[in-house]
């Protein structure tokens, strides 16, 4: 039983499969295109789950859709003294995404509701212990293998306005889904054991954003509450828009999520060699609990606009690096987990 409670206290994976699950960071292709990065975006109705400031800006009616398939690996590095020094996990995601929907509401308000997966669980992997013998050696006594599988999805409603040269805007609604973990224990000299949660979730969800210009520069910040399945994040950052530029921009954010877990982007936008496209890069660094460096994040991305519809692509990467300690169980390194994102999307003006 301790070691069951033990691996489940562990919360190991891609990212967690325990608790929060693999955190969703880009719900758009355009946003997978910068690292994940908040910086409004009044061309897509998905801004709802970034910044619902934006939504006031949009003119009009628009739709937009879009999804993504993640693949993740993950390295656990033992003791140099152990037979296998290395063990890795493989595997992906199930395809999900994202729809939203934004309107005006009357004069100088805009709203808008949206629907979409904001955390992942999917895992099946596994984690040697081993012990000295009594002749000093180090040998294998067990195997933890984990099942897992689930999703939190949000529904949200949003409002958004401008007053006084500031947009603001909030999007609320239930965050919600359903999920279980599965964990074997094979031992050598102890009976096997399995250990089975299942669980269901449902809490509020609340997603705030203001933004404003000076000069050249969009001034933005956000705000998103958690729970015990979904870590809260706050952000601040700038894009700068030079008309040279011909609608792109430079910027960078600096994100914090459950007040205790760094996260920065650097981005751009340029336009494209085709008229209508535009291309986007991002690169980010996060710093984790029990990080033993800090992890990297790698994007780009194409859009092309033509009529009432923009359609876009994206490779986002994104890795993480820990501490042995973060799982307890002896003799392990550390833990290198990395994901890889495509995202695809369409936003639609009506």
């Amino acid at each position: 039983l301790l070691c069951v409670l033990s691996v489940s206290a562990m919360g190991y994976g891609y990212w967690d499969v325990f608790g929060e699950g693999g955190r969703v960071t880009a719900f758009t292709a355009v946003g997978a295109g910068t690292c994940g990065a908040g910086v409004p975006d009044p061309s897509s109705a998905a801004s709802i789950f970034t910044s619902p400031s934006s939504l006031c800006r949009t003119n009009g009616i628009k739709i937009s859709l879009s999804g993504w398939q993640t693949g993740w690996r993950e390295e656990i590095t033992y003791h140099h003294s152990c037979p296998s020094a290395y063990r890795y996990n493989i595997g992906a995601m199930t395809p999900r995404g994202t729809f939203a929907f934004v309107f005006p509401v009357t004069e100088g308000f805009t709203g808008g509701l949206g629907l979409a997966t904001v955390a992942q669980y999917r895992m099946n992997g596994s984690v040697y212990e081993y012990e000295e013998n009594s002749a000093g050696v180090m040998e294998k006594t067990g195997t933890f293998v984990t099942e897992s599988q689930g999703d939190i999805n949000e529904a949200l409603l949003a409002l958004s306005t401008s007053l006084a040269g500031v947009d603001a805007g909030i999007a609320a609604g239930v965050r919600f889904g359903s999920g279980e973990s599965k964990t074997y224990i094979l031992r050598a000299d102890y009976p096997d054991s399995t250990s089975l949660e299942a669980w269901e979730h449902s809490q509020p969800a609340l997603r705030t954003s203001l933004n404003t210009s000076a000069g050249y520069t969009n001034l933005y910040a956000s705000w998103v509450t958690g729970d015990d399945r979904y870590a809260s994040s706050a952000t601040v950052g700038a894009a700068a828009s030079f008309p040279f530029m011909n609608g792109g921009y430079l910027g960078s954010e600096i994100g914090i999520l459950s007040w205790e877990e760094l996260m920065l982007r650097t981005f751009a936008r340029f336009p494209g060699v085709v008229p209508g496209s535009s291309m986007y890069m991002g690169i980010s660094g996060y710093r984790p609990v029990n990080a033993l460096k800090t992890g990297l994040g790698l994007s780009f991305g194409l859009d092309y606009t033509f009529g009432s519809y923009r359609v876009s692509g994206a490779y986002h990467y994104q890795s993480r690096y820990r501490e042995g300690t973060c799982i307890p169980i002896s003799s392990i390194e550390h833990v290198y987990d990395a994901g890889h994102s495509i995202s695809a999307g369409v936003d639609i003006s009506l």
